[in-house]
């Protein structure tokens, strides 16, 4: 019995740590897709699998799960328990290299919704709780929930993020990146064609996002490098890798990543302060006695 009361509360935990927004539009509909076209409305692809462009990565992707994890949330995600009799699945630990002492204290200062070293519902300071932005890499985790898309145009390609509703630039008309920006919430981002691989620099972030939901730090000297290879027509990989020296004692190289091509449509998916401040006033607050009279 205490085994299974156990389980109960880490269940609830993780549960109370989403956004009302999460249940409401994602959970709610078959197929990802509460809009106004259902999956079976939707364009049905080529009808040869083997023919394709792997230099047009335009579609809907998304991120399966694969078995035995919750959902992925970083660069690099090992299934782990995160309390006594609690499935793997119900957490992830993630192993960035060594902090640099900066980072540490930053790191010690995330009280995180997610992982070993969850707080409760109510307690935590995640930026997302309070509708601020997430910040790149860390919106790419959401594609384990909701997808994005690529729009290409000749000198740009596109990357539509449903969480938020984010559009991101990844400029393609052979410019550099720029050497001293004004950080950005989500970076400045240039890409190239590397054969059939499509590679995608950034710099500039703001350093007051999170890499993850895990409360990993960056700072504003982050570099991001992303490849993305298209191995086939429903199949997009991606390797990721991050240096940043003021934060990092070396580069830190994610798992590769793996998208489905999904036929669904992307739908409005905005964080509404109005809404968040409503969850945490009937969920978040109450869960650790923070309610108001």
């Amino acid at each position: 019995m205490r085994n299974r009361f156990m389980l109960s509360v880490a269940v609830l935990l993780v549960l109370l740590s989403c956004s009302c927004v999460t249940f409401a539009q994602t959970y709610g509909t078959k197929g990802y897709s509460p809009g106004a076209w259902k999956p079976d409305e939707l364009p049905k692809g080529l009808s040869n699998p083997n023919s394709f462009d792997p230099h047009n990565l335009s579609g809907v992707w998304s991120m399966p799960t694969k078995p035995g994890y919750f959902e992925r949330h970083s660069l690099n995600d090992k299934p782990i328990k995160i309390a006594p009799n609690v499935p793997p699945q119900m957490g992830s630990e993630v192993y960035p290299p060594p902090m640099t002492p900066w980072a540490k204290a930053k790191f010690d200062a995330a009280l995180v919704s997610y992982g070993p070293r969850s707080v409760p519902p109510g307690e935590g300071n995640d930026p997302v709780s309070t509708c601020e932005p997430m910040g790149y890499p860390r919106d790419l985790w959401e594609a384990n929930l909701r997808p994005f898309e690529f729009v290409q145009t000749p000198d740009r390609v596109l990357q539509h993020m449903q969480y938020h509703d984010l559009w991101r630039t990844i400029w393609t008309d052979g410019r550099q990146l720029p050497k001293n920006p004004d950080p950005a919430w989500n970076g400045y981002s240039v890409g190239r064609w590397e054969g059939d691989t499509f590679v995608v620099e950034s710099n500039g972030y703001d350093d007051r996002t999170w890499l993850d939901h895990f409360g990993n730090p960056h700072s504003d000297q982050m570099h991001l490098v992303e490849r993305y290879k298209r191995v086939n027509i429903d199949t997009l990989e991606l390797d990721m890798t991050l240096t940043d020296p003021k934060a990092y004692t070396a580069p830190w190289v994610g798992d590769k990543i793996t998208f489905v091509q999904v036929k669904v449509a992307i739908f409005e998916e905005i964080c509404a302060p109005s809404e968040e401040n409503h969850f945490n006033e009937i969920i978040r607050d109450p869960a650790v006695s923070k309610a108001k009279p």
